[in-house]
């Protein structure tokens, strides 16, 4: 007779337990069961600020990205206060109208696809209360990227009044660097002998390495010089701080202007001109996907749809661009607006024949505001460059400015004025 602790088939016979792969296993652990939860809602019944204040904390915990809590907090807290209400009493369906309400009210597909994540994270995920059970992510509308062209692109760089915005309007378009990305590159992170750039803690915490551009090795190298490892390469006026992406903005859009160009571009232009020209200089599409930190191929895929593919060799598109071009074309000024009474001091420089110091007075309720740091260099015989100063440094002095006149001096068109007569002022005091 068989013992019955043994287990037996039905006629009797017995058969050992299963091991390995067929073993039994534990029990999987229930995440919605309200031991796991950050807050119990039903039990504790917490107030709005005190469940945001839990709800923060452990986004922290968790190491979201700084900009993710930020937009987290504000949509949940709108929510809290729309409801009007302790968290525990919302359901399913005062997440539909609240997200109703939105819609209503003009929201746009992605700031509505902001909140859904928030309500899902806070009392889905952590809460275990499953009130966005069912609701989808918006649908968003498949828009094309803005792509300048490779004319388009050496526009703005040429127009760039200060050394510091075509360096970085330039090193943004010859790495594909997303603005956050490129303010935060430190001296230390350029690697002169890889030839490569060593971005770090990228979006979705990612490290990558990118391609230096040749064409800017020379210029980083001897500015390196000046540095210490751990600056930033695009410092802030404020000390131990990089440039803020709102400048970078403001750097791209008075280049535009100069330039003359009508698009909508954005700083985030210059990437996606990146990818369109390496696709159209035959590079692998999975190559270009590491270069710029698409975690899906099908992000990527997007620029074969605006960007022919022709087979060349992989490099830099500022190369590119630079090979092809024998010099600059100069920018042609166009008339300007007058900015009142204005002097102009050029001052050849003794340890280089080929530049000059300038500086611009200019005349504001009978007190003279000088205009200090503006370099007139001749790269090549007949080629005249200006190099102004980012509009962060005359700060002060723009400040006993008229409003008029400040607006003038910020201005296109003011740019033009300098570059014209600045260029005839340096050249015929190098004749003489």
């Amino acid at each position: 007779m068989i013992p019955s602790s043994i287990n037996a088939y039905a006629d009797g016979r017995p058969y050992s337990r299963a091991q390995g792969r067929y073993a039994p296993r534990c029990a999987v652990e229930d995440r919605l069961e309200m031991r796991m939860a950050v807050v119990n809602l039903s039990a504790e019944q917490p107030s709005p600020g005190r469940f945001l204040q839990a709800i923060i904390r452990e986004l922290k915990i968790r190491f979201y990205q700084r900009k993710t809590i930020k937009n987290y907090r504000t949509a949940l807290g709108g929510f809290l206060r729309w409801f009007g209400s302790p968290p525990h009493q919302i359901t399913r369906e005062h997440v539909r109208q609240y997200l109703e309400l939105l819609v209503d009210g003009g929201a746009s597909a992605s700031w509505v696809g902001v909140h859904l994540p928030a309500i899902r994270t806070a009392f889905d995920k952590m809460c275990g209360r499953q009130v966005t059970l069912g609701l989808l992510s918006p649908r968003r509308a498949s828009r094309l990227p803005v792509v300048l062209s490779e004319e388009e692109v050496m526009l703005p760089l040429d127009a760039a009044p200060s050394l510091r915005d075509k360096l970085l309007l330039g090193l943004m378009y010859a790495t594909g660097l997303r603005v956050g990305e490129v303010v935060r590159v430190r001296w230390r992170d350029l690697d002169f002998d890889r030839q490569v750039l060593n971005v770090w803690e990228g979006k979705g915490r990612k490290d990558r390495e990118v391609m230096l551009p040749e064409s800017f090795k020379p210029l980083l190298v001897q500015l390196s010089k000046a540095f210490g490892p751990e600056d930033f390469v695009f410092p802030s006026d404020r000390p131990n701080r990089h440039l803020s992406p709102r400048t970078v903005a403001r750097v791209m859009k008075r280049a535009l202007a100069i330039a003359g160009i009508g698009k909508a571009a954005t700083p985030h232009s210059l990437r996606h001109s990146f990818a369109c020209h390496m696709i159209t200089n035959g590079t692998d599409v999975r190559f270009i996907q590491q270069l710029l930190g698409h975690k899906k191929l099908e992000t990527t895929t997007i620029y074969t749809r605006v960007a022919p593919i022709r087979d060349k060799q992989v490099q830099s598109p500022l190369d590119v661009l630079f090979g092809k071009r024998a010099q600059p074309a100069p920018v042609v000024p166009a008339p300007s607006k007058p900015v009142g009474r204005m002097q102009i001091d050029v001052r050849l420089r003794k340890d280089d024949p080929k530049a000059a110091n300038v500086t611009v007075t200019i005349l504001s309720d009978d007190r003279f505001i000088p205009l200090d740091g503006i370099v007139v260099r001749e790269a090549r015989p007949g080629w005249v460059s200006l190099e102004l100063p980012p509009l962060e440094q005359w700060e002060k002095p723009l400040c006993w400015l008229t409003a008029e006149q400040r607006a003038r001096v910020e201005s296109p068109d003011f740019y033009r004025l300098l570059q014209e007569h600045i260029s005839r002022r340096f050249l015929a005091l190098k004749r003489s």
